[in-house]
């Protein structure tokens, strides 16, 4: 049951793999609803449409510690969001980093702020920023690591270009595998669970019918 617990909520984890870090993003909104608390505040905001990267953005002032990260490049290469949701959940940094990031207070309804940052991979309402910046023009980094590195592209001839059905098994492999494997994992991890409690309570019985 542990194990089958920590399974689970290793799902619930939003890293930085599960999103598509090779295409940031800028999105602005107002927000409508907060869920402050770990692992992940979430701040759901109705974008606003249509999106417009707005102009000198490569230019603003960011966090130092996001400047060495790579942010000025992220900046650099950010285009604006075209994504089709009415709204998008923003997946912060933990309470207690963005409270030494500068942050102490957590955003409010109806704040408008702005964002940089990566849609999730499966989870087109889920977006993910690496920049922050609130109504009062506070710009709050949301990343400490160096972004994952995006996998190769893939070249002619290469079994993932394979028509389902041909015997390839790339296309079962990535992030696209996650949400396969993980219920026999959570199945394997309760039967062994199941059957180590059934074998304790046999071997009492056994020890008191012994004695």
């Amino acid at each position: 049951m542990i194990v089958a617990l920590s399974l689970l909520s290793s799902t619930f984890h939003h890293g930085w793999e599960d999103f598509r870090t090779d295409r940031p993003l800028y999105l602005s909104g107002t927000v409508t609803q907060v869920r402050w608390g770990n692992p992940h505040p979430e701040v759901r905001v109705r974008v606003a449409a249509p999106a417009r990267l707005p102009s000198g953005l490569a230019e603003r002032s960011i966090p130092a510690e996001l400047e060495q990260l790579g942010g000025r490049d992220v900046l650099r290469r950010t285009q604006a969001f075209d994504g089709r949701e009415e709204e998008v959940v923003l997946i912060l940094a933990p309470v207690e980093r963005l409270t030494a990031w500068g942050m102490p207070d957590r955003v409010t309804e109806g704040e408008r702020v702005e964002a940089v940052g990566y849609v999730h991979r499966e989870h087109a309402e889920e977006f993910r920023p690496e920049l922050l910046v609130r109504q009062d023009g506070q710009a709050v980094r949301q990343r400490s690591v160096p972004l994952p590195q995006s996998p190769p592209p893939v070249s002619p001839g290469d079994p993932a270009e394979q028509p389902a059905g041909q015997g390839s098994t790339t296309a079962a492999s990535g992030s696209d595998q996650g949400p396969v494997v993980l219920p026999w994992l959570i199945g394997g991890a309760l039967l062994i669970g199941g059957g180590t409690v059934a074998l304790t309570i046999r071997a009492r019985r056994t020890g008191g019918k012994a004695s």
